[in-house]
């Protein structure tokens, strides 16, 4: 189903059974999981694609897309990260995937705003992990905890290290979808020692309405492959360092 709304933007449902073979009821049951994920909105004789510059996409759908990629990413990011380190996490899918590298090292303090992260994290037998989740709103179908600024959390550590991913990055800087997922990087950048982007090819040149951060204000960029040569010159020019994985 895909490829019809990446062509068309809007069918009607009664197309869509056309195109599909299917039938009403089995069409308005798939529209109707479509729509839970915050991909399509559903109106009277038809259906939409939800225009991702300012849309959350729900963490299932998030969490199953360019697995690879986000594994490549972290196979490098894990470089980072010594015994006895504090980490912030951020509550993204990508981040998520350091998790199997993280309950390795002994003596780690971790915050995150993910409730899967925190849990997955508990779930491990490394007894000497440390594991910390912001108090505040759990927003639904995105993973994540939204504290206000006044969370005692942000004052009770030091910050070694902080993981962030993001919804796009262009020439400008790097965005999310989300007003209190942008705060919440924003407070937590000025509290950490190094910040460090994880970031996908298919981000790049991606503008959304909440900005983040500029360039300068990251040590380093991990993605999956070498980007573009605009986007290595202003990191370079910035200061921070580009890392990805070489090719054979």
């Amino acid at each position: 189903m895909k490829w019809i709304f990446v062509k068309k933007k809007f069918i009607r449902s009664a197309k869509l059974s056309e195109l599909l073979h299917c039938s009403t009821s089995s069409i308005r049951r798939a529209l109707i999981r479509l729509e839970n994920k915050n991909l399509i909105v559903r109106m009277h004789g038809g259906v939409s694609l939800v225009q991702d510059s300012n849309v959350e996409f729900a963490y299932t759908y998030r969490e199953e897309t360019n697995i690879t990629k986000k594994r490549e990413i972290v196979q490098i990011a894990q470089e980072f990260i010594g015994t006895g380190m504090c980490l912030f996490l951020d509550s993204s899918s990508t981040v998520q995937q350091l998790i199997p590298f993280l309950i390795k090292i002994p003596n780690l303090v971790i915050i995150t705003n993910s409730l899967k992260t925190a849990s997955l994290l508990s779930e491990s037998n490394n007894e000497s992990l440390k594991v910390f989740i912001v108090g505040g709103e759990i927003k639904m179908n995105t993973n994540s905890v939204i504290p206000s600024n006044q969370d005692p959390i942000f004052d009770s550590f030091r910050y070694d290290l902080a993981f962030f991913s993001c919804r796009g990055i262009d020439e400008e800087g790097i965005y999310e979808a989300n007003f209190s997922q942008s705060n919440l990087k924003k407070e937590m950048m000025h509290r950490a020692k190094q910040k460090i982007l994880l970031v996908d090819d298919s981000k790049f040149g991606s503008t959304h309405f909440f900005k983040i951060g500029n360039y300068s204000d990251y040590d380093a960029f991990i993605t999956n492959q070498e980007p573009d040569a605009i986007y290595a010159t202003l990191i370079e020019q910035s200061g921070s360092e580009l890392l990805f994985p070489t090719r054979d």
